[in-house]
Order: structure tokens, then C-alpha cells, then sequence
């Protein structure tokens, strides 16, 4: 067995991803073959129908968030380190052995104490924790939860698509949009244990809501933002793909690394050592032997009866009574933004947000700026949805939310719930807000500029 393509052909393989795409509306093939034939993005979506084609090719298989049997609620969790970006395949052993297992291992038993069904898949970068809640399994009360802006609303209703799919019903954005705070309140948990455990013992690299950048550069993202676009916009990498990306992505991650890393094996862990998975995820052969194996199964995994228990704890939670205010409030009227949103005098910023916000592509949309502009606002006195408001004005127009595509709105208030709710909580205490963490972190742009980071904690 040579290559990807090989490996695609047996059938054990395609039985296994088949297994996990069933029920998603659509699959995306990603990969250097889109790339030798002119297609600069890399990848495209088809019907499942178009599965073998895009294993004949050799591509990376994803499927849709969006589905016909419930709501797939995943957790991803990833390491990180920008400064250094081909880190985590070139030390692959070392990095998922003492870094994300520590983490892993919170993870799981976070889960297992909450009683959610789960099956964990290891990616390119960390690990994927996978279930889902059907729609026959009181997944009213998912929705009920959920909260969609009015613009959303339009963009599901009056949906158009190049393969002809129809309007994406009401209550699938809604369970949407519920699984990213039942999400939220669990990841808020491993957080905390995280915390607990990296005061005993320094070694733990830092956890954080997305990739925020920090000195030491390198942490563990609990990355929620696969809930923060239109669900038909959304995709999850499929076990038993491969893991291509660092071979499109050459000039990010390096050329160096692109060269010297095989294709890999994104493969459900089952019962199997880190020593043998991180071997096996390199190897054809051996993970189409593996896809033989009955533990091998990738069916996703009924979490509902968990899913309803955390539910339950989250309800009696103050991260349920952010999300009520939250909720409770409306953004201001887009014809009075001259006199709200964009009549903040910015001389009362320090220079790297004020530069943020003149400088919305690509600075405003970058976590550590929205994190940061998030917590100097809410020292202001700002309410929580203005400050998301506020995001919305200066995210409104730009290029990337075209219609039927991402939603402007959406991506404002999900970052602010995601960022918010841990300051609002006293969870998040800001470490990091000072001059000379920004500053060893790259996002410094005016040494000396006579603003204090700290004012704003």
C-alpha cells in the first residue's frame, strides 16, 4: 500500500467512513489533488454521492455539521503554537504524550462524571469528541436553549444552494445553536480542572478558549468555533480521512514539514495505547487492518441522555443566567450605529486595539483582539450584547460575510458569549492583560505608547 489512494480502496475504510458520514447532508473533499487542478481554496462540497470519487482522488473526507438525524455536538480540542506552527508534526510523540494528554485525560473525565457517550477521533492536531442527539430524543429541549439572530433567520428561510439543498429548518439552527452552550459550560469545566492541575504542576501548558496568543506561545485550544457560522456552513473532519492539511498548506506550516511528514490518518482511538495510535495514524496498512477491528466502529455515538444531564446542570448555572442577559438585550439599531457603535472615541484605547478596530481585516476577527477589545469594553460599563453589537457594526461589510455564506451577527455574538462569559464568571482573571504579555506574544504596536493594559482587567 503506497498511497492515500491505495488506502481509500479497501473496503473496511470506506465502510468505517461511511459509518460517520450517514445522515449529513453533504461531505467536503480537501486535499493537494483540488490544488494541482487550479482550485486555489483546496477543497469542495458534494452529496454523499460523491464520496468514492473523492477517495479515488485521494482527498480528505469531511461531512457536515448539518444533518438528518440530530444535532452533532463536538468538542475539539487542539494544540497550538503559532510561532512555531509545524511544531505538532514534527514532534508529534513528544507534544500528544506529555502535552495534550494531560489535557485529554480532563477531557475524558469530564465526560465520563457528566455521562455522555462519546467517540473520540485523533486529528492531525489533537483529538475530536464526537456525539450526537437526535431529533426523537426530546431535542426540543436542546432548542429551547438556543437562540438565533433574526439575520440568521432570513439566511436559513431563504437559503440557496449550488446543489439545490432546501431551507435549513428553524429548529436544527436552534439545536445548533443549544449544543454550543451546553458545549461552552462543559468546556468551562475542563478549564477549571485544567487550572486546578497546572497550579500543582507548571509543566501543563495553558488551555484556552481558541487559539489565544500567549509567551510561551505554544497551549491546548478548546476550539467551540465550528458553532460560530450558519450550521450549513459548518464541517467536521471524518475518521479514517486522511490528514493532508500540511501538505496544502505548505507555506504556513513549512516546506520543511510538508516534505518531511507523510499523509496521515485521522483514526477513532478505541481502547488502543498513544504509542501504537500516533504510530498507526502513519501507516495505510496498518489503519486499514485496524478498520477491520469491531472497536473500530465511527457510528456516531447517542448522547442524548448525557447531553440532557449536563442540561440539566447547566440550567441551575450562572453561565445560564449570562446567556438569559444575554440574550435579554438587542443590539442597537443599525441606522443609530454613527451614534453609538461607531462614536466610540478610540483616543480612549490603548494603540493595538484602536488599530484593531480601524483594521478590522484581518485584526478585529483575531481571538486575541476580540478578547482583548471584549474585556476593555466591559470596563467601560458596556453590556455584554452591545459590546457584541459593537463587533457586528465592524464586522458587517466585510468581505467574508457575503449573503447565504457567514453571518456577521452570528460571528460578533458568538466570540463575546465565548470571551464574555469567563470574565463575567471570574473564571477568566486576565492573566495575560498587560503590555509586556502583548508584546512578547507579537501584538504590541507602539512600545511605550503610555496606556496600560492592566487598567482594563
Amino acid at each position: 500500500m503506497i498511497n492515500q489512494v491505495e488506502y481509500y480502496r479497501d473496503k473496511a475504510v470506506r465502510n468505517r467512513i461511511s459509518e460517520f458520514i450517514k445522515g449529513a447532508e453533504y461531505i467536503v473533499g480537501y486535499g493537494e489533488a483540488e490544488t494541482w487542478q487550479g482550485n486555489t481554496k483546496a477543497y469542495y462540497s458534494a452529496p454523499i454521492s460523491h464520496l468514492w470519487a473523492m477517495m479515488d482522488r485521494g482527498l480528505d473526507i469531511f461531512r457536515s455539521l448539518l444533518g438528518h438525524d440530530g444535532t452533532l455536538i463536538t468538542l475539539d480540542i487542539e494544540y497550538y503554537n503559532p510561532k512555531y506552527p509545524g511544531e505538532i508534526y514534527l514532534n508529534a510523540n513528544n507534544i500528544y504524550k506529555y502535552k495534550i494528554e494531560p489535557i485529554r485525560q480532563i477531557v475524558k473525565s469530564v465526560y465520563r462524571d457528566l455521562g455522555i457517550r462519546y467517540l473520540e477521533v485523533i486529528t492531525g492536531q489533537g483529538y475530536h469528541y464526537h456525539s450526537i442527539w437526535p431529533f426523537k430524543n426530546e431535542h426540543w429541549q436542546l432548542e429551547k436553549i438556543g437562540q438565533l439572530e433574526w439575520t440568521l433567520e432570513q439566511q436559513y428561510i431563504n437559503r440557496q444552494s449550488q446543489h439545490g439543498h432546501p431551507p435549513t429548518p428553524l429548529y436544527k439552527g436552534l439545536g445548533y445553536s443549544g449544543a454550543f452552550r451546553l458545549l461552552q459550560f462543559v468546556a468551562l469545566e475542563i478549564m477549571m480542572r485544567a487550572f486546578d492541575l497546572r497550579e500543582k504542576n507548571k509543566k501543563i501548558i495553558p488551555v484556552q478558549f481558541c487559539d489565544i496568543a500567549m509567551s510561551p506561545p505554544e497551549g491546548v485550544s478548546l476550539d467551540l468555533t465550528i458553532y460560530s457560522d450558519p450550521i450549513y456552513m459548518r464541517d467536521i473532519r471524518v475518521p479514517f480521512s486522511t490528514h493532508q492539511k500540511h501538505k496544502v498548506k505548505r507555506h504556513e506550516i513549512g516546506e520543511h514539514v510538508s516534505d518531511q511528514i507523510p499523509v496521515q490518518i485521522t483514526l477513532p482511538t478505541g481502547d488502543i495505547s498513544i504509542e501504537d495510535i500516533l504510530k498507526m495514524r502513519r501507516h495505510f496498512r496498518w489503519a486499514s487492518d485496524y478498520a477491520k477491528d469491531p472497536k473500530s466502529s465511527c457510528v456516531i455515538p447517542d448522547g442524548s441522555a448525557g447531553w440532557l444531564n449536563v442540561l440539566s446542570k447547566y440550567k441551575a448555572s450562572k453561565l445560564y443566567d449570562f446567556h438569559r442577559k444575554f440574550d435579554a438585550v438587542r443590539h442597537e439599531k443599525e441606522e443609530d450605529w454613527f451614534k453609538t457603535y461607531y462614536a466610540l472615541n478610540l483616543n480612549e484605547l490603548p494603540p493595538c486595539a484602536a488599530h484593531s478596530i480601524t483594521n478590522p481585516e484581518p485584526h478585529l476577527k483575531r481571538p486575541t483582539n476580540i478578547r482583548k477589545i471584549v474585556a476593555i469594553l466591559r470596563k467601560k460599563g458596556w453590556d455584554y450584547k452591545h459590546i457584541a453589537g459593537f463587533f457586528y457594526s465592524h464586522f458587517k461589510g466585510l468581505n467574508e460575510f457575503s449573503p447565504n455564506k457567514y453571518n456577521a451577527e452570528t460571528r460578533a455574538n458568538f466570540f463575546v458569549q465565548l470571551y464574555g462569559a469567563p470574565i463575567y464568571l471570574g473564571i477568566d482573571k486576565l492573566p495575560d492583560m498587560n503590555c509586556v504579555s502583548h508584546r512578547d506574544a507579537g501584538y504590541c504596536i507602539k512600545p511605550w505608547c503610555g496606556y496600560n493594559l492592566e487598567w482594563w482587567r
